[in-house]
């Protein structure tokens, strides 16, 4: 009849999909203890973290700290025989815990541990409040495009993000209103230089602007800049942490065929993730997200906070972040701007020089998805705005867990 029972039990776990994790084993019923597969994946890194030898270890302390009444007393060590010719030593006194104490656990001295194990459980890590920004440049004024993202970051510091994420080109402008024609230039058609002049050096005084004001308002930032390098311009992202350090950038690569007559091709060399105080940050522009093996080297140096920087407004732009951001199991913030007709300068010879000046040529679309897949805010297509949420990065732990973790291919 026992027998009967754990085979019924054991259909039942195979049943609902779990995968046996062994942490024990009875030797009197020869019988493997199994935990649902949705908890492996914590007792292993609960194991990690205390530096402890074994799984079972890790059980014992979590009923150690949860029940210790169902924890029976340890068995005092057997007596040794009196000796009338032996006399008996004074021993040190013994810990008769079963689980050795984890390597972390190193103390001062003086300091006497009530057991071998931390008092409470590794700190969970606080919630992320971050914002999008929604707005237009300040075409062919990057001063005053500057002056703007100061007051939009104030703003959103003032709301308390700890992370401001701007559109692509924010600062140089997107060139969806200037036309660039080599072969019949128009005369007096001066959009080619202003639009040259307008583009920032990297580094440079700018650069150094951006620094000190993400410094002042104690936020992370990561900004879309037009660079300039040489006779070449780049669709770059700025990234700075909150002390008001130039982290790093990355240039655009995959340019779509407007651009390509305005733009340079970055190289796949940067490619970097920052580790910050309130987590590790990276991302792609615009339609480098398209690439799958981009986005891959980026989950392997385990990007927790994916920034997507943006000038499309579409709907398969908001599924393709969405895909992203339950393939990596992680946060993805995507910014993109919102403008309208007068925003930017009619280029000569425009066809659409009759159309209103409230006629919206960028309608926005920016939002932040969780690493479910699940909408946090966003996306808005009605005007300029701070789209914010907080970001609890213990769901990168559950997302992660649910599918296994993101393995490539190649390794």
């Amino acid at each position: 009849m026992e027998e009967s029972t754990k085979n019924a039990e054991a259909k039942q776990v195979k049943k609902k999909g779990h995968r046996p994790l062994i942490v024990a084993q009875s030797p009197a019923e020869k019988a493997h203890i199994m935990v649902p597969a949705m908890c492996s994946t914590a007792i292993y890194r609960l194991r990690g973290e205390l530096g402890l030898v074994s799984c079972g270890a890790a059980i014992h302390w979590l009923v150690h700290h949860a029940r210790p009444d169902l924890i029976p007393a340890p068995e005092p060590p057997p007596k040794a025989k009196s000796s009338k010719t032996c006399p008996s030593r004074k021993t040190d006194s013994v810990d008769h815990d079963p689980i050795p104490k984890p390597a972390c656990m190193a103390k001062a001295d003086g300091d006497t541990p009530v057991s071998g194990f931390p008092a409470t459980a590794p700190a969970a890590r606080s919630p992320v409040r971050a914002t999008v920004v929604q707005a237009s440049t300040v075409v062919f004024d990057t001063p005053a495009t500057l002056d703007k993202a100061e007051r939009l970051i104030a703003g959103a510091a003032a709301y308390g993000s700890q992370l401001v994420v701007f559109p692509e080109a924010f600062v140089g402008g997107y060139p969806r209103s200037v036309r660039f024609d080599a072969t019949n230039p128009t005369e007096g058609d001066d959009g080619l230089q202003r639009y040259y002049a307008s583009a920032i050096d990297v580094p440079g005084p700018e650069v150094e602007r951006l620094a000190k004001i993400a410094g002042k308002y104690k936020v992370h930032l990561v900004m879309g800049v037009v660079e300039r390098a040489g006779f070449y311009l780049y669709s770059t992202m700025l990234f700075f942490d909150s002390q008001g350090q130039h982290l790093g950038q990355h240039r655009k690569i995959t340019l779509v065929a407007s651009e390509s007559a305005v733009w340079y091709s970055g190289g796949k060399s940067t490619l970097p993730i920052y580790e910050t105080s309130i987590g590790k940050i990276g991302g792609l522009t615009c339609w480098d997200n398209k690439w799958p093996l981009l986005r891959t080297k980026l989950y392997d140096k385990g990007v927790e906070i994916y920034c997507a920087p943006t000038a499309d407004a579409g709907e398969i732009w908001k599924a393709s972040m969405i895909h992203i951001a339950l393939e990596s199991g992680c946060f993805v913030l995507s910014a993109n701007q919102f403008c309208r007709r007068r925003d930017y300068p009619f280029p000569p010879g425009d066809s659409n020089g009759d159309a209103s000046l409230d006629a919206i040529t960028c309608a926005g679309g920016s939002v932040i998805i969780s690493p479910s897949g699940t909408i946090l805010a966003g996306p808005s297509y009605h005007g300029e705005c701070l789209i914010s949420a907080d970001l609890d990065l213990g769901d990168i732990i559950l997302a992660k867990t649910q599918y296994g973790g993101i393995r490539t291919m190649s390794g």
